[in-house]
């Protein structure tokens, strides 16, 4: 089988040859007096460019990458340190909010019990609203021992004392510990079919 397209030698170049027995043997057809023709010619030599030989290109009209800002964010998001975790459980009958290192180990807890209410009030709006003042000022001495903190809110249920939280972060209070808050997280289990609900209580 004859390799080459034409029996024409500079259209030689096209193919390499050196690759088959009979592309050997035509080398060495063409080797005059220890001089090779074909390499002299250049045939399997890679083609000498210059910026004449490139076709023209038009004008540049490249812009920055919009995406460049966002990817230095997100490596200052994560050369921050692990957040600590709040907890705020709010339900019919009572509030908590549980403070624990990013660790997972518990640092502090407060209660509408806790804070000084009875029976039905640890439920409502003032309870909860104590015990985010409360945690609010644990916080802020945990930040004096250890330096610059980030924040982790994780809401739990639908009672009085989430709305509490939510407006204590607006008030003075929580002027500081509001600018430490980087994950706002909410964990209510949300019913879907399941069994059958209680009676609904009749006074």
């Amino acid at each position: 089988m004859f390799c080459l397209k034409t029996s024409f030698l500079p259209i030689a170049r096209a193919i390499p040859c050196h690759t088959t027995p009979m592309g050997a043997a035509f080398r060495r057809a063409y080797s005059v007096e220890g001089m090779n023709l074909l390499d002299e010619m250049g045939v399997g030599q890679p083609r000498k460019t210059t910026p004449d030989d490139l076709p023209p290109r038009g004008p540049d009209y490249s812009i920055p990458n919009p995406l460049r800002g966002f990817r230095e964010l997100r490596k200052r998001k994560e050369e921050r340190p692990p957040p600590y975790a709040l907890h705020v459980h709010s339900s019919r009958n009572n509030t908590k909010v549980f403070l624990a290192k990013p660790t997972g180990h518990m640092l502090a807890w407060w209660t509408g019990g806790s804070v000084g209410f009875k029976k039905g009030n640890r439920a409502g709006y003032e309870a909860g609203y104590q015990c985010a003042v409360r945690s609010f000022a644990r916080i802020e001495e945990e930040q004096a021992k250890t330096g610059p903190l980030t924040l982790a809110v994780k809401f739990r249920g639908f009672g009085q004392g989430r709305e509490a939280m939510t407006r204590a972060f607006m008030t003075s209070e929580g002027d500081k510990v509001r600018n430490w808050v980087v994950e706002i997280e909410d964990r209510s289990p949300i019913k879907i079919g399941g069994t059958r609900s209680q009676k609904t209580r009749r006074l």
